[in-house]
């Protein structure tokens, strides 16, 4: 087994002074993403557990295949993590074009993405406005690379008398 022949770093804990759950733990609080364990009965049938900190999947891996299926399960794992931190980022985005909307969605602790005029002075009003007793008053937090369409004609949110000029992403800090 050659983790290393696969691009994958390894450290072995081989210190007799701790139990083998303390290790785990050790292990897991640095972040190690995958737990490789060998015991006295995988040496005797040459394989291995391998555990996924992410899930808590174990699977008993022969030892011709370790290196190789540690790799596959990083590699699954950043896909699978990336994929629920997308869903869960554009959940809490919430798409307003009115002030009267823009408030109670960042109440609901939602990022909102609005169209803006991109002055100041706008953003300023937006800050005092939205404050609350539930939260302290929004500020952009970017502009978006990919904009959506913006008709022509679209209004600002916060000043329905300028014109929007992008799409812009508001929010709260906590």
């Amino acid at each position: 087994c050659r983790p290393h022949a696969q691009g994958v770093r390894n450290k072995v804990d081989d210190r007799d002074s701790y139990t083998p759950g303390w290790k785990y733990s050790h292990w897991e609080q640095k972040g190690v993403p995958i737990r490789v364990e060998i015991g006295p009965k995988d040496l005797a049938k040459e394989q291995a557990v391998v555990a996924r900190r992410d899930t808590g999947k174990k699977d008993f891996v022969p030892w011709t295949e370790l290196a190789a299926r540690v790799k596959a399960e990083c590699d699954t794992m950043q896909k699978e993590m990336l994929q629920r931190a997308r869903a869960e980022f554009d959940a809490s985005i919430v798409t307003v074009t009115k002030w009267e909307d823009f408030v109670p969605a960042l109440d609901a602790k939602k990022m909102v993405l609005a169209p803006w005029c991109e002055e100041t002075e706008v953003e300023e009003e937006v800050k005092v406005k939205s404050t609350t007793p539930q939260g302290m008053g929004a500020k952009t937090l970017c502009i978006p690379f990919e904009q959506p369409p913006l008709p022509k004609g679209t209004m600002c949110f916060a000043a329905p008398d300028k014109p929007a000029k992008r799409w812009t992403l508001w929010g709260r800090s906590y």
